[in-house]
């Protein structure tokens, strides 16, 4: 059997994510945002206080780029961090009023952009394709 890596699913789904993500950039790039500060700031609005260990976590990237995301984003007024109340180890973070504002301008246009991406799609498509990167994630993200 020849191996084509053109037909290799792990590939193909790389591909498509980095070709969806340099798309959608338009979305979060009008703020001067870069992917990992989009990440952050989506991550802080939805989960309030989290340590750079939780956002790492969620946003399945790694602790350099966590922090670096972070500390851009405390310079551009956008979260502020303090020490935990319950861990005085832990540093929690959360979004200022500027990064509040940013994230409610942004989201609902990542909506619409997401919208017109799922358009391609006819609803049997669309729902098979969530089911089974629901089946997917479940495999590798557990």
């Amino acid at each position: 059997m020849a191996f084509d890596i053109n037909e290799f699913l792990p590939y193909r789904m790389v591909r498509l994510a980095n070709a969806m993500s340099e798309a959608f950039s338009e979305v979060y790039e009008q703020a001067g945002l870069t992917i990992p500060q989009w990440r952050v700031l989506v991550h802080l609005a939805q989960h309030p206080g989290a340590t750079a260990k939780q956002l790492c976590d969620l946003a399945s990237m790694d602790k350099s780029t966590v922090s670096r995301a972070i500390k851009q984003l405390q310079q551009q007024g956008m979260l502020v961090a303090q020490q935990s109340e319950t861990d005085k180890r832990a540093t929690e973070m959360t979004l200022t009023e500027l990064g509040t504002v940013l994230y409610e301008t942004l989201t609902p246009e990542a909506l619409v952009w997401e919208s017109k991406l799922l358009s391609e799609l006819n609803p049997d498509e669309k729902q098979a394709l969530l089911a089974t990167m629901k089946k997917l994630e479940g495999h590798f993200l557990t």
